[in-house]
């Protein structure tokens, strides 16, 4: 199955929306972050656990919108395609479902979303502070990449 095909059937089934391009040829589709494990579960099962990666996942700080974005980059295999699947949270409660058991790529990139954003990636083990932050700056509670912290 085409990642094109994957990505119709994911749209058919509710579980992404298309949404614009971040750049040409880089198509996003948001999806609502409480169906995270769904959606990801179901790319399993029509791509293969060979069929795709995640690349990176992108925090962004919304605030005046009062929201965090999420965005998943993920890579389909073999065309090589990179596709963004986003979703937002309320900032002040930024949680979502982690991916860690069925898709163990994402630990660094749950990890950094967390110590620089404050995102919990529930159900992963590994999650804390000073993955990437310095002592002094995590034991003030900063998370350097809110646009209202002050480092």
């Amino acid at each position: 199955m085409s990642y094109k095909d994957v990505l119709n059937k994911l749209v058919e089934e509710g579980l992404l929306t298309p949404s614009g391009e971040v750049k040409p040829h880089r198509p996003i589709y948001v999806f609502e972050s409480g169906k995270i494990r769904e959606l990801f579960t179901k790319l399993i099962d029509l791509a293969g656990v060979e069929g795709f990666y995640v690349s990176t996942i992108v925090g962004t700080d919304l605030m005046k919108d009062g929201k965090v974005r999420l965005d998943y980059y993920v890579v389909f295999l073999p065309e090589e395609e990179t596709i963004v699947f986003r979703t937002f949270l309320p900032r002040e409660n930024p949680e979502i479902d982690s991916l860690l058991d069925i898709i163990p790529g994402v630990l660094s990139g749950e990890c950094e979303t967390y110590d620089l954003l404050g995102v919990v990636f529930k159900g992963n083990p590994a999650l804390k502070r000073g993955f990437f932050v310095p002592k002094d700056v995590y034991e003030k509670g900063i998370y350097p990449l809110r646009k209202d912290a002050k480092v």
